[in-house]
């Protein structure tokens, strides 16, 4: 038993209720060369009521794994073999949910005042050095991407074979005339014949194809030509190794040619580029940039897990860019906005995590800049206060450039995510020189709000599937509507593909069953696929201009007029009803 781990009881008469879970096998200390041992699991709770609900709770959560309806629904598929682990696939269906998401994030920020961008999926090394997060997350990074333009791999030739020249003729000289690239040459042939040979190199290095490709490149290279050999006093040992002193000179320079390219792990350093692409003013705040940008996390293989943890995630992400004056008006319309969502969603438990820094950790894990540390943190404090959001607050887990807000959320059946963050960051601003105009023609830095209300789609999908089982409002389902006809008579046939078009008109995701199945195999299987609105249609409902209308987990609610229920498909859609 590990007595140390916790948590702790006063006394055994606490435990009112116990069970033990599981048992597993494990050597003494982890060593297999030790005894093995058998680990019992258990668990304990006031009372048998809290027990029971426990236990509950984790054999609904069983039913609603996202990972097994993701599979049944169609949603998403992983190909680790060839696509690789961690990188998700999205069908169809799964698409659908992404985009009424998009959809969503979209209307909202646009109604907020904010502006969408867009930027590439990498960036160069040193974009990552300027704004400090290669430093700090480099580990969690995948490898950078060497690359090198044609004119420096011309160059990189170019001096590949110049340093087997200038082997070839140390190797020569060495050998006073023994050799057979020299022949029975004297050193002071030798040595004008290698001036020659160099200034013929000149004119090539110097010629309009580099020049015209690089010429920072070739006047280095000539240069170092020029530096090479001051003169041809000594050509024992002391030669050779002056050559391969210039040799490792040349592998240097050469690296030094090579482009590092990172993929996109963070939006952040993109959008401060925005930022400081056009001069700004204090009119300009609050500046608002908003994208669903697709970054890339090297996720060790073993913290991988299904849409929870992945290696690729799009990510609903903005900066707000403003005043200190205008922080408190912002960082609380961020966290209304996220109210907003737990409304629409049905999240009725929900907790704010305020992660501030350690002050022992500071040039460490968090940017040294105490004064700014507390400034920060004591502004979001007092936004959560005044506010009356239910928070709690986490020493030691702020990003490293200022304080977040980790959202935990609890779905229907009371289980933990976390969801979304929203950072405040004073440092990395700075850091890219950004700069506005104020009121008095001064200069100075703008704090950045970073925030993603959604999190990532596949984080937020993976809890919207086991919030809702796989049975997702109207508005949110995949398949909102399936047309069910009775027979295949061409008035009826007919009579449905009117029904199909009036709603594929109005972007209603509305499938069709035309196969040769009785209605009730009809009914059934859109009933497993969790299909939300069914519309039977038989003779009488043409004669009638009605539909036979079946909502998934309500059942069958009757006929209806047809121009009835697609009002009230669209206005339910439109509203977002839950």
């Amino acid at each position: 038993i590990d007595l140390c781990a916790g948590p702790h009881v006063m006394r055994t008469g606490n435990i009112g209720a116990f069970k033990l879970t599981h048992v597993a096998s494990a050597y003494y200390k982890g060593d297999e060369k030790n005894p093995q041992l058998q680990r019992i699991y258990g668990t304990a709770f006031k009372n048998k009521t809290e027990m029971e609900a426990y236990f509950t709770m984790l054999e609904e959560a069983k039913k609603r794994d996202h990972r097994k309806l993701g599979k049944e629904l169609e949603l998403f598929v992983f190909d680790a073999d060839d696509v690789g682990p961690g990188l998700p696939l999205w069908l169809p269906k799964g698409t659908a949910l992404i985009e009424e998401l998009e959809k969503l994030a979209k209307e909202t920020e646009f109604a907020a005042g904010y502006q969408r961008v867009r930027t590439p999926h990498i960036a160069r090394e040193s974009l990552y050095i300027t704004s400090g997060h290669l430093p700090y997350y480099r580990d969690s990074m995948f490898p950078p991407m060497s690359c090198i333009d044609p004119a420096e791999d011309y160059l990189d030739q170019l001096l590949e074979l110049s340093a087997s020249k200038l082997t070839d003729l140390i190797i020569g000289l060495d050998k006073r005339g023994r050799g057979a690239d020299f022949g029975e040459i004297s050193e002071r042939e030798a040595v004008e014949g290698l001036d020659i040979w160099r200034k013929s190199l000149r004119e090539e290095i110097e010629s309009s194809a580099v020049r015209d490709m690089s010429r920072p490149a070739a006047i280095k290279l000539a240069k170092w030509f020029d530096d090479w050999l001051p003169g041809f006093d000594n050509l024992d040992r002391k030669l050779r190794d002056e050559f391969f002193l210039r040799r490792q000179e040349l592998e240097a320079w050469k690296r030094g040619l090579s482009e590092r390219y990172y993929l996109k792990a963070m939006n952040c350093p993109h959008h401060h580029k925005l930022f400081g692409a056009v001069p700004r003013s204090y009119r300009d705040l609050p500046l608002r940039l908003a994208e669903y940008g697709t970054c890339y996390r090297y996720e060790q293989s073993g913290e991988l897990f299904g849409l929870m943890r992945v290696r690729s995630m799009q990510m609903n992400d903005a900066h707000i860019y403003c005043s200190e004056e205008q922080f408190e008006a912002e960082f609380n319309a961020v966290n209304e906005m996220y109210l907003k969502y737990f409304k629409i969603f049905g999240i009725d438990k929900y907790l704010m995590r305020f992660s501030t820094h350690d002050p022992s950790k500071l040039g460490q894990k968090f940017v040294d800049q105490p004064e700014l540390w507390k400034k920060t943190e004591d502004m979001v404090r007092n936004v959560l206060v005044r506010s009356g959001i239910n928070f709690v607050e986490v020493p030691n887990e702020a990003a490293f450039y200022g304080p977040k807000i980790d959202v935990q959320v609890w779905n229907v059946i009371g289980k933990e995510f976390t969801i979304a963050t929203n950072q405040v960051d004073f440092a990395v601003p700075a850091r890219f020189g950004l700069k506005y105009k104020t009121k008095d023609n001064t200069e100075a830095t703008p704090l950045c709000i970073h925030r993603a209300p959604l999190g990532t789609h596949e984080r937020f999908i993976g809890f919207l599937i086991e919030h809702y089982a796989g049975n997702f409002p109207l508005w949110l389902a995949p398949v909102q509507v399936r047309v069910l006809p009775i027979g295949d008579e061409q008035p009826l046939i007919d009579y449905a593909q009117g029904i199909i078009g009036e709603l594929r008109a109005q972007q209603v995701r509305v499938e069709w069953d035309f196969s040769s199945n009785k209605i009730n195999g009809k009914i059934q299987q859109a009933e497993q696929e969790k299909v939300h609105t069914m519309l039977v249609i038989g003779h009488r409902d043409l004669e009638a201009g009605a539909v036979s209308l079946r909502v998934h987990g309500k059942g069958n609610l009757g006929a209806k007029p047809r121009g009835e229920v697609v009002a009230d498909l669209l206005a339910s859609i439109k509203e977002r009803r839950a």
